[in-house]
């Protein structure tokens, strides 16, 4: 089931404290039929992270797409999100699965990890994440994941793949035929006012790809 889930474009919330413009923003990009949201706000108070948040999974109800959250555990089992998403610094998947339920989306990062990767292939977790791809203005120290690397993993992986960081649509193909199942985005949909020829591009690039 999960593996229907993941896949396609996968859309990621900048860290904008204003909540009407990022509203506004999300409700375009769900117009156009992104496939997943997942909620991240380093920068803001944990009231504010709790207003954006519930706003932003009442549009995802609407449109049906399912609503994940970064890191937040708590925020997340108050919300029941459909998802959370998990670093190698944050709470463990079997905490998680303890905490909130066996039903949630689990997404692991594992950077440029192969060895992580195997690890996580022996887990109860839903979706690996890889990279970063490209240099990226949202984590600018990120380890880099090659395409050389992605296509390895893809190859072994019994989970589904989301590739991330610094992807737009100039440099997204390369990415697509790894055979990842979803390709993630933040500045690439959140900085532009062609968000509808955006994603459509993109996904004519994953059918055509």
């Amino acid at each position: 089931m999960t593996s229907n889930i993941i896949n396609g474009i996968y859309a990621i919330t900048p860290d904008w404290e204003d909540t009407r413009q990022l509203i506004i923003k999300t409700e375009e990009l769900l117009l156009n039929k992104i496939n997943l949201l997942q909620y991240r706000n380093k920068k803001v108070s944990k009231q504010l992270r709790m207003t954006q948040a519930k706003e932003l999974q009442a549009l995802c109800h609407h449109y049906q797409v399912p609503f994940i959250i970064n890191d937040d555990y708590e925020l997340c089992g108050i919300l029941n999100a459909d998802g959370i998403h998990l670093g190698k610094d944050d709470i463990t998947i079997e905490e998680v699965r303890n905490r909130l339920g066996n039903d949630i989306i689990v997404g692991i990062s594992c950077y440029n990890d192969f060895e992580r990767v195997n690890k996580m292939m022996a887990t109860n977790c839903d979706y690996i994440a890889l990279g970063a791809c490209f240099p990226t203005k949202t984590k600018p120290n990120a380890p880099h994941a090659s395409l050389n690397f992605l296509e390895n993993v893809v190859e072994i992986s019994i989970k589904p793949v989301v590739a991330i960081g610094g992807i737009n649509l100039d440099n997204c193909v390369p990415i697509i035929n790894s055979g990842v199942n979803a390709i993630a985005m933040i500045n690439a949909l959140y900085s532009t006012d062609k968000v509808s020829n955006k994603i459509l591009e993109i996904k004519r690039k994953f059918i055509n790809g």
